[in-house]
């Protein structure tokens, strides 16, 4: 359950609501609307492909947007990361490959947060590599952080863009805790 008030305390850290639950799914309804008008016209139901472990929690959310408006459309996932434990350092890869045929289909990739950009540049190149590459990949992101470094991709429907900051909830964690919070919050 969430705090009563507006604020919490995550190791020590204050931090304070930056999107509540019902400003996330307002944004989330939108870009489900956008979505849908973009792929009227598909034939094969697109791939909403969440980025494991954050973007699960942004992912559902969209899928049931879309599903309300009865935009059909399949899920998968994938994992990117770095070689060890270590929350940084290593060269990025993949570390959990996405179940579905991805080549000749309409993906469009949710991600939770583009921070600096690494790991969504990175998933860009390996889906542009693959054997048989997808037929479209568009970018979904809830939260745009401005600090990021250059893009090799367009971010083609964007929730909300901010100023860089630390934040945690709607599956973004403080050290693998607090993803599942409903509201963002943002260190104070």
């Amino acid at each position: 359950m969430e705090p009563k008030t507006t604020d919490l305390v995550i190791n020590g850290e204050n931090f304070e609501v930056l999107f509540s639950r019902e400003q996330i799914l307002n944004k989330v309804e939108e870009l489900a609307a956008k979505i849908a008008v973009d792929f009227q016209d598909i034939l094969e139901k697109p791939v909403l492909l969440f980025v494991v472990t954050g973007g699960i929690y942004f992912g559902v959310d969209l899928s049931r947007s879309l599903d309300r408006i009865g935009f059909l459309h399949a899920v998968d996932t994938i994992g990117i990361g770095r070689y060890g434990d270590k929350e940084e350092g290593g060269p990025l890869r993949v570390v959990n490959l996405p179940h579905s045929d991805l080549a000749g289909r309409d993906i469009i990739v949710a991600e939770d947060v583009v921070d600096y950009g690494t790991s969504m540049n990175y998933l860009k190149h390996y889906l542009d590599n693959l054997p048989v590459p997808p037929n479209s990949v568009r970018y979904c992101a809830l939260i745009l952080k401005k600090n990021h470094g250059p893009l090799n991709f367009e971010i083609d429907y964007l929730g909300f863009a901010m100023e860089p900051a630390w934040i945690v909830g709607n599956g973004m964690d403080a050290r693998q805790a607090c993803r599942g919070l409903e509201a963002i919050y943002r260190k104070k």
